[in-house]
């Protein structure tokens, strides 16, 4: 059984609460519609606190998030001016990390179909140990 950190708990369950509106969207989009089409967490002062409730220093929220840019575009594109910005990009980036990380993912369809969405679920349940 895997113990959750806080943020994962958040960002499997921003995962879950979307699931079922991706069927009949692309495998490949799966991550860009989860943790890009919609804010992870919206306002400044939330993200803020959710920020400093996860001990994500802002510093270190920033280089992480930098260096997955330039890993990831081969230039930092993004100007960390605000924490929403910030908790936004490092949710983005650790949502990334799960989804690539599921052992299902490169089985499932290009077009996602309910069986899609329960085998990720059940995934996710199975390895976090998660109580639904």
């Amino acid at each position: 059984m895997k113990t959750l950190t806080h943020i994962e708990n958040d960002i499997i369950n921003h995962l879950l609460d979307q699931l079922d509106d991706l069927i009949d969207t692309e495998r490949d989009d799966l991550h860009h519609n989860t943790f890009n089409a919609d804010y992870f967490i919206t306002g400044y002062y939330s993200a803020e606190r959710w920020l400093k409730d996860n001990d994500i220093h802002i510093f270190d929220g920033i280089k992480y998030c930098q260096e997955m840019e330039d890993i990831n575009f081969g230039e930092i594109q993004t100007t960390f001016d605000n924490p929403e910005t910030l908790a936004n990009h490092y949710a983005y980036w650790k949502g990334q990390e799960l989804i690539y990380s599921l052992e299902c993912f490169n089985d499932l369809n290009d077009t996602l179909t309910k069986e899609d969405i329960k085998r990720i679920k059940d995934e996710i349940w199975a390895y976090y140990k998660l109580p639904f």
